[in-house]
């Protein structure tokens, strides 16, 4: 007699092979094998199942399935984090989390993504949102479980759990008024995932519910919703001078990209402003004993974020160019037949691109300096600032260390790809990092976005800089914006976790304070003398 037949009856199927299996027969084989692996704990199966992907994989699928591949893929890392316990682990390094975010990543880039029903695409986006958050990255995994409900509005998950995020983005937030708000739309959204037109795709949500339903009623004891939901006035705020200054504006809204906690909540004009900052800092008399001015880390935070708003409007006038500029006039260039697009509207996207790239570095620097690493400057990057120097091996002081966006920003340092550090999160970190390199030290080759499907790269221009079309260009300099202003975010929070500690260890000591105030907007401009 056997002691488990349920054990016994999935290692036989872990021997089985899919060689005479269709592509569709398959895929459902892999995917039942790891949900009957999961519920058994049963770790050989999710193993197994990555081995038959890699399989499949070699296969000439077409898109869809393709897609579906790393959805699955997803899944068994998925299912192998959850029976090792991962999940309840605060451990920073796991292999298991990133091979999944990675697969999530390849899944919703795949470009057979928009073929997948609309249930799957959700699935993926979601549980991608959900892996972001649970490493401490709240700010992009609301934008995760936005784009689900762009697909299906009343995707239940994505509600609930864009709730749960919120909630945790709302207890980072110094500001009282914004941290009430931001709270109050995570009781809605945990609400809304308990609303009639709520779409489950489980069976049996029951353990959902209850769990968004308990952690409605602690936001409902925290905060006074009905007062809050008075005070809000989302709609209010600076809408801009000028017609161009509104477009402004209202592109940065669309896009999230104010460095303001309610930009996150949607395209609200209450968002419209550039409020984050760093929390007060406590030093010792003698951290500093020669030093009378504020602690330097305001200054540099003040640049980065003036490098930043500089980045995203220089981004905007290039993506919203029309015409001609007039230092343009009378550059004469050669005409290289492949569509070329040379102006300055296009250098300003490349501009931006190189801006807030470099800003991912500059908070690096920051990261060494105030968590006293002493890492050499020369050397200090976003990806390795975190490393044992030379080594892929996390520093000991961030190993247990209990600072989640602290712990998000380095999650988020691995979307990026190093020659050193080659592991990634991102289906395009290699393709950010060339397109970075060549616009730093090689050539960029920038066609008329429409043209670049239709065109033919001669052999003899093959490996001679990296060809992009205009409007990919455009796609990932935003996407490196909307890094640098997450990283911005997990810095000030990562920062605040820290100095609440510090308050809450020195709680018998006597506190000074020295007031700042903040930069008029009249000494910003040039003096001209």
């Amino acid at each position: 007699m056997t002691e488990n037949p349920g054990l016994d009856a999935l290692n036989k199927r872990c021997e089985r092979s899919i060689t005479q299996m269709t592509d569709a027969d398959a895929l459902a084989y892999i995917a039942e094998l790891i949900d009957d692996s999961l519920d058994a704990s049963f770790d050989r199966g999710p193993k197994r199942a990555l081995f038959l992907l890699d399989d499949l994989g070699k296969r000439p699928l077409g898109d869809k399935d393709g897609a579906l591949v790393e959805y699955f893929r997803a899944n068994a890392w998925a299912a192998r984090s959850q029976i090792a316990n991962v999940r309840q682990s605060w451990s920073w390094e796991s292999v298991e989390r990133q091979e999944e975010l990675l697969a999530l990543s390849r899944a919703a880039t795949h470009p057979g993504f928009a073929s997948l029903d609309k249930v799957r695409r959700c699935q993926i986006l979601t549980n991608r949102a959900n892996v972001l958050h649970t490493v401490g990255r709240s700010i992009d995994a609301i934008a995760g479980w936005d784009a689900a409900l762009q697909i299906i509005p009343a995707f239940a998950m994505a509600r609930g759990n864009r709730g749960s995020g919120l909630s945790s983005l709302a207890s980072m937030l110094v500001d009282d008024r914004e941290r009430a708000i931001v709270a109050l739309h995570a009781y809605d959204a945990l609400r809304s995932a308990m609303a009639d037109d709520a779409i489950y795709e489980s069976l049996d949500p029951a353990l959902a519910v209850a769990f968004f339903a308990n952690s409605a009623s602690e936001l409902a004891n925290a905060v006074n919703l009905d007062a809050v939901r008075a005070l809000q006035r989302l709609d209010e705020g600076f809408e801009g001078r000028s017609k161009l200054e509104r477009s402004y504006r209202r592109w940065c809204l669309q896009n999230q990209l104010f460095l303001c906690p309610l930009n996150d909540l949607g395209a609200h004009l209450a968002g419209a402003a550039d409020d984050l900052m760093l929390p007060p800092i406590i030093e010792g008399l003698n951290d500093r004993p020669d030093g009378y001015l504020p602690p330097p880390i305001l200054g540099f935070f003040n640049q980065m974020k003036q490098e930043y708003a500089s980045a995203r409007f220089t981004l905007f006038e290039g993506i919203s160019s029309t015409k001609v500029h007039f230092s343009d006039r009378g550059v004469k260039l050669t005409d290289t037949l492949d569509y070329p697009l040379y102006s300055l509207a296009s250098e300003r996207v490349r501009i931006a691109f190189r801006i807030a790239y470099s800003l991912l570095d500059k908070v690096a620097f920051l990261v060494d300096h105030y968590w006293k690493l002493k890492k050499a400057p020369d050397r200090i990057s976003f990806k390795n600032v975190w490393m044992v120097e030379r080594k892929s091996r996390l520093l000991p002081q961030f190993q247990a260390r209990e600072n989640l966006p602290l712990r998000g920003l380095f999650w988020l340092s691995k979307e990026l790809f190093d020659d050193d550090f080659k592991m990634t999160t991102a289906a395009d970190a290699r393709e950010l990092h060339a397109i970075r390199n060549a616009l730093e030290h090689t050539y960029l080759r920038v066609s008329e976005g429409w043209a670049k499907p239709f065109m033919v790269i001669e052999a003899s221009n093959k490996g001679f800089g990296i060809a992009i079309g205009s409007d990919e260009l455009e796609a990932k300099a935003l996407r490196v914006m909307k890094m640098a202003r997450s990283a911005l975010f997990y810095l000030s929070f990562a920062i605040g976790v820290e100095e609440r500690a510090k308050r809450r260890a020195n709680h018998d000591h006597l506190f000074g304070s020295m007031p700042l105030y903040g930069l008029e907007d009249r000494r910003k401009r040039r003096d001209p003398f």
